[in-house]
């Protein structure tokens, strides 16, 4: 969990069993209150809660005497079931919302939603991506909507600004309020083509706002968007 937050995906993680270890414990880290993933490898001790898995295959006498040609098959063999115990460890209180919301996740990052989508969600941060999903199977549910794409725009672009014409309403302008680039061009698209709705035309404006009557913040020279 603590990697996943770290923006440390779990498949490059590589468990092994700690050399040395303290029994009430069950990660073995070179510091108790260490809080963040720092290394790719992550020793545990592995006869804590899994010692009827373990304790055969990591004896001395059958790793070091019957396995002494095999150490690596040890090796990955122990690597290979701790991903899965982790695994179901993770999913251990997940509601089914949950478990919808993260396989979305990784579809959408698979590409199953398309090359932009994917692109896109690249681009964002684990946390980010898991409130993409979320929202992402509200429209499976309920159907795409002005409001779905606003509320997923102000998740990923805080403090951009949304308008709605009054002369058409299917026409909205969208400040998204940062310096245009690669990346969050890549953001903006996924967020157009997955959330807005087809009968919604749609001009974005990125560091320079247009200009409002009466309104002095847009009215500044040199720095109005003109459209």
């Amino acid at each position: 969990m603590q990697a996943a937050q770290d923006d440390f995906e779990s498949q490059k993680l590589f468990f092994k069993p700690a050399e040395s270890f303290s029994p009430y414990y069950e990660q073995s880290f070179s510091c108790i209150n260490q809080r963040h993933v720092d290394s790719a490898e992550i020793e545990i001790n592995p006869l804590m809660r899994f010692s009827p898995i373990f304790e055969y295959v990591l004896h001395p006498d059958v790793k070091d005497l019957i396995f002494v040609n095999q150490q690596q098959f040890i090796k990955f063999y122990f690597d290979l079931v701790t991903h899965i115990l982790a695994e179901v460890d993770l999913c251990h209180g997940m509601t089914k919302r949950e478990f919808y919301i993260r396989k979305i996740r990784k579809e959408v990052l698979a590409g199953i939603y398309g090359e932009t989508a994917r692109a896109g969600m690249e681009q964002l941060k684990r946390d980010k991506q898991i409130e993409v999903a979320d929202e992402l199977l509200r429209v499976i549910e309920v159907g795409s909507s002005i409001h779905a794409f606003c509320h997923i725009m102000k998740q990923i672009f805080d403090g951009c600004i949304i308008y709605q014409s009054q002369a058409h309403p299917q026409r909205l302008y969208v400040y998204i309020g940062r310096e245009r680039e690669e990346k969050l061009q890549k953001q903006w698209q996924m967020i157009k083509e997955i959330f807005l709705p087809l009968d919604i035309e749609v001009k974005e404006f990125w560091a320079e706002h247009f200009g409002i009557l009466d309104i002095d913040e847009t009215m500044k020279l040199d720095a109005i968007a003109i459209f």
